[in-house]
């Protein structure tokens, strides 16, 4: 040793064991932290590993007694306790020896249903250690759920499309290439386990997991969880609750080693001899894993983190910067070039090794099967479209099972509950992709099924979910994908575009009218209109007002007003959708994507505003019917109609289709369950198959129109209620109008406390319609006014349909729910396809 024996160590480390630093998270000028992380993980689990394997109090000879399955942590523990190390490290040693025997091992026993105690260990240590390190590497902990479902997989895959017996096959060989705490390569032992213990008893288990433990392997950068995963696998593997003598078991296959690295570029031996040796030696296997052994099956949580410019080549290094070049072209080709800044992403770099270990790398075997949770922006996009063309060359089955959970993306149609599986921002998806040779030549199957479109939105229901299908292997309802080489690896929107959209229901669409004032051209109040136009045209010397231009128009979501319907100084009045809206009509309004949370569609009575939907943002009107005397008739489609004769069997009417249309899209979970559909297209439809639903539908329909428009003849029925929404105190003669927040049930008019309503149910406040507060708009529009009893009773009138109207959707979600089972597609209904 010299002088500074812990120089000679922190050289040891950097020449050999870390010679790449950038791979770890840490910049090379910060090797520094990265080795002071190293040295106390390697010997707090280190000591750890010979406490629990020995059953006896650790010291400074517990190198001695690590077990024979551990030999580059016995070697690495050797040097960190050295006499002349622990002078440097001093009183830290003590302490941290002193922790170690201060508990019994038999408290890291994993309990039946309980976490594994070990890895609440570790994340108590790094978050205190290094709390950083979770985020810099994109270390987190898959959750069991998610890792005995992806086991069950990769078992149900060897068995139908390898032909082997499922994991417990001798020539199964397995490999998690981001290793972590060796989670997944656990779960593969204890279902092995579980399954060879029904077959043959424990006696068979303990021979079915020697085998396995020589066909695993594991590649891991990080040294804590390195150790981690060596005494979860020992412990498994051995089960030392098990009756009988444990069996002894093989140098266990995790690895310490740069995945990304290419094979065969490590350091040569170091300055410390014995300790480089082992080192070496580890490294040179983990080389023999990557570059020559062939393996069937790949599994695990790759790490996920955009990278910063520059870092392609210092993180994932210069072999894997090149290796994934071929990923790049296909989008350089299709001239999107400029849409490559987001592609440098660690999953990404691990999606093509995973490609490169099974067709590419020495020994090859041209076939398996790759089983990643990863970040879920690779399924769309052009920076990514690369790697699915490859994808679809490369494999012959691709299923996804799309776990969502984006929280950077914010809340979409309302999903603000939407949470991943993993306690972090980024959104992921479990991706099983299978080469067995069946489809040579032809792209792979997708087969693509959404957590959303399940109704599991919390991380609980979504875990529940995979694990009601870990023991088979898979879930049902998955939605096969046909798209062209570079296109995204979801459906297209709605069923693969099965289904149609609002403007293949109706001949006729157009935006609504816009004003371009609506300060001057709209109003709550005939008076006030009349009075602000006049000022506007006399100012421009233009006469006086036309009292038969005063129009009423359906301005928002339950809000009616007045506008000045002069086609020569509105700034787009819509004369052709004037003319085809006539005297009387409904229709139905939408946006053309972006649809938020609440229903897709409005049913406006009257001549809609541009911004009828949401107050912003536009849309389109879809009429009835056409009032333009050259085409008098029903606006629905004629080919729609008769499609849907031909599938009941029976004549349907533009009414029923136009009511079944407004029902279905009005249900509560429609924009929940086709969120991300409706962020690019208009809403599509989806008719039942069954025609009682059909009947279902329209009748309901029939009352949501009628809630919407305004209809005199079916009030709603809250409004007979004398506890609904009643003055508790009457208006100040003459105040205005100032709405306090709702408070509770309660909520003050006037802003001197008068006019307060109580009995108002909080759902009328909170409801929007894609994101505009309707009964708050609708106060903030008559700001002012007096509250006088016409108010007041406009007021009331409104609460009575919203509260209606929210209970008709609730009925709507489960006929929606019905429609759904069969629904018919566009070669039913006679529609030329999407």
């Amino acid at each position: 040793m010299a002088a500074d024996p812990l120089l000679d160590v922190h050289a040891e480390f950097q020449t050999v064991l870390y010679a790449h630093p950038e791979a770890g998270g840490y910049p090379a000028q910060d090797f520094d932290i990265l080795f002071a992380s190293a040295f106390a993980q390697t010997l707090a689990f280190g000591l750890l590993l010979v406490r629990e394997g020995s059953g006896r109090p650790v010291d400074a000879t517990a190198y001695q007694h690590m077990p024979g399955e551990h030999p580059l942590m016995r070697t690495a523990l050797r040097v960190l306790t050295q006499a002349e190390i622990l002078d440097v490290v001093g009183i830290g040693f003590t302490v941290l020896m002193d922790t170690v025997n201060s508990f019994t091992p038999q408290i890291l026993a994993i309990q039946p249903g309980q976490r594994d105690p070990i890895l609440y260990f570790y994340e108590d240590f790094l978050s205190v250690f290094d709390p950083a390190a979770r985020e810099r590497h994109g270390v987190y902990f898959t959750p069991v759920e998610v890792v005995r479902f992806m086991a069950g997989a990769l078992d149900r895959v060897a068995r139908a499309n390898l032909g082997l017996n499922g994991l417990r096959d001798p020539n199964l060989t397995i490999l998690d290439p981001a290793a972590g705490t060796g989670t997944f390569l656990l779960g593969v032992a204890e279902r092995v386990r579980d399954e060879a213990t029904v077959a043959g008893g424990q006696g068979r288990a303990d021979l079915e997991l020697r085998d396995l433990a020589g066909r695993m392997f594991g590649l891991e950068l990080l040294v804590g969880p390195y150790a981690v995963a060596h005494y979860r696998l020992h412990h498994t593997l051995r089960d030392p609750a098990a009756p009988g003598p444990r069996p002894a078991l093989p140098r266990l296959g995790v690895y310490l080693a740069d995945t990304l690295a290419e094979p065969g570029a490590a350091a040569p031996l170091g300055r410390l001899g014995f300790v480089s040796a082992g080192i070496t030696e580890e490294r040179r296997a983990a080389d023999r894993i990557k570059a020559e052994q062939p393996i069937l099956a790949i599994i695990g949580n790759p790490p996920y983190r955009r990278l910063e410019e520059g870092e392609d080549r210092t993180l994932v290094g210069q072999w894997m910067n090149a290796l994934w070049d071929d990923l790049k072209r296909p989008v350089r080709e299709a001239h999107q070039g400029n849409q490559l800044n987001t592609f440098p992403e660690l999953s990404v770099a691990f999606w093509r090794w995973a490609m490169w270990k099974i067709f590419e790398a020495e020994g090859a075997p041209q076939r398996g099967v790759v089983a990643f949770i990863s970040n879920r922006k690779f399924l769309t996009g052009w920076p990514y479209a690369g790697l699915r063309q490859m994808m679809r060359d490369r494999f012959d089955r691709i299923e996804i099972i799309d776990l969502r959970g984006d929280l950077r993306r914010g809340p979409r149609a309302g999903i603000d509950r939407d949470v991943g599986v993993f306690n972090i921002q980024v959104g992921t998806a479990i991706t099983i992709a299978v080469a067995d040779g069946s489809r040579a030549g032809q792209p792979a199957e997708i087969h693509y099924l959404d957590s959303w479109a399940e109704g599991h939105f919390s991380r609980e229901a979504k875990l529940r979910w995979l694990e009601g299908g870990a023991a088979a292997g898979t879930l049902p309802n998955s939605i096969p994908v046909v798209r062209e080489p570079l296109e995204d690896f979801r459906p297209r929107p709605f069923g693969n575009g099965e289904w149609p959209n609002l403007r293949e229901c109706f001949v006729f669409s157009k935006s609504g009218m816009k004003s371009g004032n609506d300060p001057v051209f709209v109003g709550t109040q005939r008076v006030e209109l009349v009075r602000k136009v006049d000022e506007f045209l006399l100012q421009g010397e233009l006469g006086v007002h036309d009292e038969a231009l005063v129009w009423r128009l359906s301005y928002r979501p339950f809000d009616l007003r007045r506008f000045y319907n002069d086609l020569h100084l509105l700034n787009r009045p819509g004369p052709q959708m004037q003319r085809v809206w006539g005297a009387q009509n409904v229709g139905l309004y939408a946006l053309p994507g972006g649809t938020g949370a609440g229903p897709a569609v409005w049913c406006h009575g009257l001549l809609p505003d541009y911004h009828a939907f949401r107050g912003s943002y536009g849309g389109y009107a879809f009429p009835l019917h056409d009032r333009r005397p050259e085409s008098a008739g029903p606006n629905v489609s004629v080919v729609l109609l008769e499609g849907l004769a031909a599938a009941y069997g029976v004549a349907v009417t533009p009414d029923e289709v136009f009511d079944v249309i407004l029902c279905l899209l009005s249900a509560q979970s429609y924009s929940l369950r086709f969120a991300e559909d409706l962020e690019d297209v208009f809403p599509h439809v989806p008719f039942p198959a069954n025609h009682a639903v059909f009947v279902r539908a329209a009748q309901l329909g029939t009352r949501i129109r009628a809630i919407q428009t305004f209809d005199p003849a079916q009030p709603p029925a809250r409004s007979a209620d004398p506890a609904f929404v009643r003055l508790a105190t009457a208006p100040t003669p003459g105040a205005g109008l100032a709405p306090s927040d709702p408070d509770g049930g309660s909520l003050t008019l006037c802003a001197d406390g008068s006019g307060q309503v109580e009995g108002l149910p909080e759902a009328l406040w909170a409801f929007e319609v894609s994101g505009y507060p309707v009964l708050q708009r609708w106060l903030e529009g008559r700001a002012g006014q007096a509250v006088d009893l016409a108010l007041f009773d406009a007021f009331r009138d409104v609460c009575a349909r919203l509260a209606e109207h929210i209970d008709f959707a609730a009925q709507a979600d489960n006929i929606l729910a019905d429609a759904l089972v069969a629904t018919l597609n566009r070669d039913a209904l006679g529609l030329s396809a999407a």
